[in-house]
């Protein structure tokens, strides 16, 4: 629960934003906002919650602030100050690519949207590790054997959910997440565009196609009259 909130007025800031419309960074105008805190005499902290309206188009998004007195940092003089992490809705989405969605879980969802999230705001490394991420779910969603993801890559191959140019694509990103997570290593844009073409088609493969299989065939089913009925009790 909150301890405060307040609607903010006499608003006139301007930053700079990604815009979904616009496909890339532009200056937003603010438009609303209200500011709330918490705390318990231990720990505390607060959120700021924005609407800005993009200058270029007028799309309008929504941004989050939070902080909280257990996340902190030092800044170059030696004084400590609260990190404040920003959160944008909807996700900023790139120009290179856009992800169909419909009938993935979610929590992958959530997964894929936070990836894309970084590589907008061209933060590569993390986004390379969460291509690895997203990749870790979906063999775990698709209960693959094996003790670690090299081992499910191939699992998902056996199983006829990938050809083998697929999956020597995807133990490359594997490999290369796994430098991303200890080396800091990012892969190049263009590497993360192409990544993402293999995911698209997994996400095809094992959420979107058969989802679209199953609606329709229920459309079908029920305009025909022929759908499924629950057994009777003797």
């Amino acid at each position: 629960m909150f301890d405060k909130f307040e609607r903010v007025s006499g608003l006139s800031e301007r930053k700079q934003l990604h815009c979904n419309s616009c496909r890339r960074k532009t200056i937003h105008a603010i438009e609303g906002q209200c500011r709330a805190t918490w705390g318990d005499g231990h720990v505390d902290g607060g959120y700021t919650f924005s609407t800005y309206r993009c200058g270029g188009c007028d799309t309008v998004c929504y941004e989050t602030a939070s902080w909280h007195s257990e996340d902190y940092d030092y800044d170059d003089d030696g004084h400590i100050y609260a990190v404040t992490t920003y959160t944008q809705y909807p996700p900023p989405s790139s120009a290179s690519f856009a992800f169909e969605m419909e009938y993935v879980p979610p929590a992958l969802t959530n997964l894929i949207e936070e990836m894309m999230y970084a590589f907008a705001g061209t933060k590569l490394t993390l986004a390379t590790v969460g291509m690895r991420m997203v990749i870790e779910f979906i063999v775990n969603d698709a209960n693959c054997p094996g003790k670690n993801l090299l081992a499910k890559i191939d699992a998902l191959h056996a199983q006829g959910l990938i050809d083998e140019r697929q999956q020597a694509l995807l133990q490359k990103i594997r490999t290369r997440g796994n430098a991303g997570a200890h080396g800091a290593a990012a892969m190049a844009p263009k590497e993360l565009v192409a990544g993402m073409g293999v995911l698209q088609l997994l996400l095809e493969r094992i959420y979107n196609g058969p989802g679209r299989h199953a609606e329709l065939m229920r459309q079908a089913e029920r305009a025909f009259g022929t759908e499924a009925k629950e057994p009777t009790a003797p």
